[in-house]
């Protein structure tokens, strides 16, 4: 897809805001003229010349009249590109949004090389960046074609003046704005440089804030800052170059007005001597350089950044991850100006009701930077009823977090087969949600916004028994003790809230989807013992009366392993053995040793 098959599409998206700028700037630009021709009467006025003349009172009337047509002009194009600008940057970022949350969580950002993933702060960098410089450079077209007609209008009013004078004064001003455009290129070269440092910049500070405590307990708080001043120190040279080839083209291209009523002087003196070129014609000439000048900056403009905006198309398709060209431009609903859509709530129905699940030969294994896979899981087989509590057991690094995201689609398994009641499950991430499956990872994610709205997350506060999961979750009596209940914020990743509170909202979040299935990733890792005990005995409360969801659970703690109906442990992600507490502790040498180091209680 073409560059300009972009730039359509953008255009097509909201029409009459595009349609409109472009009308009401070539007014507005076109308007411009009009000062020429005042000025031109008004001056051979005064000196007895041939021409319509003007009193003063009557200029400056004129004047008044064209001031406001000008400003009203230029009022109408700004709002109209403005809100085309607004539109188009909320649709491409829908667009980039829409599909890094439709991937797996394991491949959301793209690749930046065949070992790495684009970080966070790179890809919050093309969402602003490359989008803003995708409409900025549409509507650079705009301002083309307003520009081109007022220039057409004056080189034609100017040639039947004087042609000799006109040619003498465009033709060295075109000289030095082709140099301009030409440093111009180079310019926006290190334009692109200084905003690839400053992503750089950016993706480590929001990976630093994402591994402070891993930065901490390794000690490598020196390292850290001294590869941070490595990339400001790259960004710094990039911006001192970009900076200082912009000012010397801005002086170029910022001075041909001046050069050109220098060479109007030059040119025009003679003739003016001998009568051929009037004070009034000096006048309309002057008036004109701006425009003319200015049309022939624009069209370099829009040259260079056609090619230039190339860049942020790629970046902005690497995000969308589809084979689909121009998918970034795709038309979507965006909501500006109306009222947000209330989100769809899916009721649990019989459909959903879970009977079992069967994986068979579940592979996934994480490429290394030599090639060769290592971690991950390896032939997984498991069979889960309704009703059962299953826990998942083993070392540090066995596999078992892997398990469960490659099962939910997080990950995206290599090999292997998912069953749900009997029909094979195609796409796990699709299939896998409320109110089918609910999951609770190992650390929680909070947005920094109210209890409420992280609980509930988008489902109608109506529809479901929200105190009930907050009992379940053991997080009433916290939630008595905060002055704004429910709409206490937690702030950024909910920093405001224990570790335990972190946990147990997390956990409230996902009982409140009344899901078939719960999957829990070690959930009760940051409580006390006490809190544990009682969470779980209000999970098991609906057992015998046919409430209990299916569970299955990732744990080493004793309590969690004498509940489970049945456990299996996993050894360098494999499955090493399979059974009941008591069969395992009798015949599992790993599952003896996990016992053994395991908490007591």
């Amino acid at each position: 897809m073409k560059t300009y098959q972009y730039f359509l599409q953008l255009m097509r998206f909201r029409p009459r805001y595009y349609l409109t700028d472009i009308a009401w700037a070539t007014i507005h630009f076109a308007m411009l003229t009009v000062t020429g021709l005042i000025l031109r009467g008004y001056f051979n006025g005064l000196t007895g010349d041939a021409g319509v003349s003007f009193t003063v009172l009557q200029a400056i009337g004129l004047q008044f009249v064209y001031t406001f047509l000008t400003l009203l002009s230029l009022y109408i194009a700004v709002m109209a590109s403005t809100n085309f600008q607004q539109h188009g940057m909320a649709l491409l970022i829908r667009n980039m949004l829409a599909r890094i949350l439709q991937m797996p969580a394991g491949q959301a950002l793209p690749l930046e090389d065949e070992n790495r993933r684009m970080s966070t702060g790179k890809v919050i960098s093309t969402m602003r960046d490359d989008a803003d410089e995708t409409l900025t450079s549409v509507i650079v077209w705009d301002d083309a074609v307003a520009t081109g007609v007022t220039a057409a209008i004056a080189l034609f009013i100017m040639l039947q003046i004087n042609t000799l004078i006109t040619l003498a004064v465009f033709i060295p001003l075109g000289i030095v704005i082709f140099i301009a455009q030409r440093l111009g290129g180079r310019a926006r070269r290190y334009r692109q440089a200084s905003r690839k440092a400053t992503a750089e910049v950016t993706g480590m500070i929001a990976d630093m804030f994402n591994a402070t405590q891993a930065v901490k307990v390794a000690q490598a708080e020196e390292r850290i800052v001294q590869r941070f001043r490595q990339i400001n120190d790259q960004r710094r040279d990039a911006m001192v170059k970009d900076r200082l080839l912009t000012q010397i083209v801005d002086a170029l291209s910022g001075g041909t007005v001046d050069i050109g009523v220098g060479l109007v002087l030059i040119f025009a003196a003679q003739a003016m001597y001998v009568g051929e070129f009037t004070v009034g014609d000096f006048a309309l000439f002057t008036a004109y350089i701006w425009p003319v000048t200015h049309f022939m900056r624009t069209t370099g403009n829009l040259i260079t950044r056609y090619h230039q905006v190339g860049i942020s198309l790629r970046r902005m398709d690497k995000i969308m991850q589809t084979d689909e060209a121009g998918s970034v431009v795709a038309h979507h609903p965006i909501y500006l100006r109306h009222d947000i859509p209330d989100l769809s709530f899916e009721a649990k129905t019989n459909v959903d009701k879970f009977e079992q699940l069967e994986v068979y030969g579940l592979t996934f294994q994480f490429p290394q930077a030599n090639g060769d896979d290592s971690g991950g899981i390896q032939d997984i087989d498991l069979q889960l009823s309704r009703g059962k509590f299953m826990v998942v057991t083993g070392r540090i690094g066995s596999g078992k977090s892997t398990l469960l995201q490659v099962l939910l689609g997080v990950l995206p398994a290599q090999a292997g087969e998912i069953i749900w009641n009997d029909n094979i499950v195609t796409d796990p991430a699709a299939f896998f949600v409320p109110p089918r499956v609910a999951y609770t990872g190992q650390v929680p994610r909070l947005f920094s916004d109210s209890l409420r709205n992280n609980i509930l997350m988008g489902l109608p506060e109506t529809r479901v028994d929200v105190d009930r999961a907050i009992e379940t979750a053991v997080f009433e009596k916290d939630l008595a003790g905060m002055e704004t209940g429910l709409d206490t914020v937690v702030g950024p990743r909910g920093v405001r809230l224990s570790g335990g509170q972190l946990q147990r909202t997390a956990a409230a979040r996902m009982f409140v989807r009344d899901a078939e299935l719960l999957l829990f990733d070690d959930l009760s890792s940051a409580l006390d013992v006490d809190t544990e005990r009682v969470l779980w005995q209000r999970v098991f409360a609906g057992r015998n009366v046919g409430e209990m969801p299916t569970c299955l659970v990732v744990s080493h703690r004793r309590s969690v392993l004498r509940r489970a109906d049945q456990i299996i442990v996993l050894e360098n992600g494999r499955v090493s053995d399979q059974g009941t507490l008591d069969e395992l502790l009798l015949r599992c040498s790993e599952m003896q040793r996990l016992w053994q180091e395991s908490p007591a209680k």
